[in-house]
């Protein structure tokens, strides 16, 4: 069942957007590279890749430990390649063995300043936080604004549908590698919880990180390929947080075709999951725009092939980018409205340009939507989700609370 109800949580939300985040106190600043950030490649609840970038430095090692204990550093080797196109190195080191639900701490040399970070609990017996957005940097403003936003509503991780770092449009034909580095310092220093921990950010592809226009090869993004480990070459893959959480992370048709492959490994994937209570796809171009044609061929595939897919296997809520406006649907099954439908939530409003909704063609499977910039903030619970919009002034405005099954 899915229904709205008037936001009962601003006054939460206000307090988080009001506390200011510090970080952990270090003996000393020696080394602080000046892009750092975490994402998984598999069990979120045992691992963590932390990945950062270097001008000069040749060591890929850190130093890593429990937060707060007593015992010595344990060291972890990673492995470091030139990142294309810029002068910097990518460095990465996968930790594993961890515990979960359990702060660490790492550096990159003892005594150096210590950054922290927190893995996945294995279940729901806590409340757990994500923050969904997408379309992240047109202005260096509006992006610290939503990514320090995102860093006070303490989330255990951002999931990001692509169009990050607008690195590239259109006709580009050379990547522009400083509106990275601009991204990851952003990120760097914004999202950060009130306690001091780094935010895990886990991505997925837009139209910005590929040259050319729809379907070209992968080597066409090659940025966005080596400076993220997940989704992989695949470019599409599924995280899965213990037995209560799945997130499905597809290309609408920017470096793989939505028809195919891909749509074979989406069936495949969501059957195997059918016992997940919380599950959801996350992609760029929107099956139902609020802004652009609906009549489009990439919307209008993925409606025929990923959405009767979605319907099929009990998915609930998709995540949906790329038009630059909030969007929240009607619940949509077989094409119409239906109470027991899917809710599609958009459109990849977090740091760009506004679109107007409101001068778009009307859609029958709109229920609101707007010129908002905002992210949606999502808390899971065994039987339940809650799931707020919230704006670029931390003020709730939309939610959707659904019981699960």
């Amino acid at each position: 069942m899915t229904f709205t109800r008037s936001p009962r949580s601003v006054v939460l939300c206000l307090a988080l957007w009001a506390l200011t985040p510090v970080l952990s106190p270090a003996a000393s600043e020696t080394f602080d590279p000046p892009a750092l950030y975490l994402t998984w490649q598999r069990d979120p609840t045992t691992t963590m890749t932390v990945l950062w970038q270097t001008v000069d430095e040749a060591k890929t090692e850190l130093y890593f430990r429990p937060a707060g204990s007593t015992n010595g550093w344990q060291a972890a080797p990673g492995k470091a390649r030139p990142l294309p196109g810029s002068v910097r190195t990518l460095h990465a080191v996968e930790l594993t063995g961890l515990l979960p639900r359990t702060d660490y701490e790492f550096c990159f040399w003892p005594g150096e300043r210590a950054f922290r970070f927190r893995t996945m609990p294995r279940d729901l017996a806590q409340p757990l936080r994500f923050v969904n957005g997408g379309d992240v940097y047109h202005d260096r403003k509006w992006m610290d604004t939503m990514n320090e936003l995102a860093g006070k509503l303490d989330p255990a991780f951002v999931v990001l549908g692509g169009d990050l770092a607008y690195s590239l449009g259109g006709t580009n034909k050379v990547e522009n590698m400083e509106r990275w580095d601009a991204y990851f310092d952003s990120w760097k220093q914004k999202a950060v919880t009130p306690d001091g921990r780094l935010v895990p950010m886990v991505v997925t592809i837009g139209n910005h990180e590929v040259m050319g226009s729809l379907k070209p090869p992968p080597k066409q993004g090659f940025a966005y390929y080596a400076l993220f480990p997940f989704p992989g070459p695949q470019g599409y893959n599924a995280l899965d947080v213990g037995n209560y959480l799945s997130l499905l992370l597809l290309d609408s048709a920017h470096t793989h075709p939505i028809e195919g492959a891909q749509s074979e490994w989406l069936e495949q994937t969501l059957a195997k999951r059918q016992a997940v209570p919380h599950l959801f796809p996350v992609y760029h171009v929107p099956a139902w725009p609020s802004y652009r044609s609906a009549d489009a061929s990439v919307s209008k595939m993925i409606r025929d092939l990923w959405c009767p897919l979605f319907e099929k296997y009990g998915v609930k809520v998709a995540f949906e980018h790329h038009d630059h406006t909030f969007k929240r649907t009607l619940p949509i099954r077989g094409g119409k409205m239906d109470p027991q439908g899917i809710t599609y939530l958009g459109d990849g409003a977090w740091g760009v340009k506004m679109r107007n909704p409101a001068l778009a063609k009307p859609r029958w499977y709109i229920a609101k939507a707007g010129m908002i910039r905002h992210l949606y903030l999502v808390t899971l619970y065994p039987k339940a989700r809650h799931i707020l919009a919230i704006n670029d002034n931390g003020q709730v405005f939309d939610e959707v609370y659904q019981e699960v099954n």
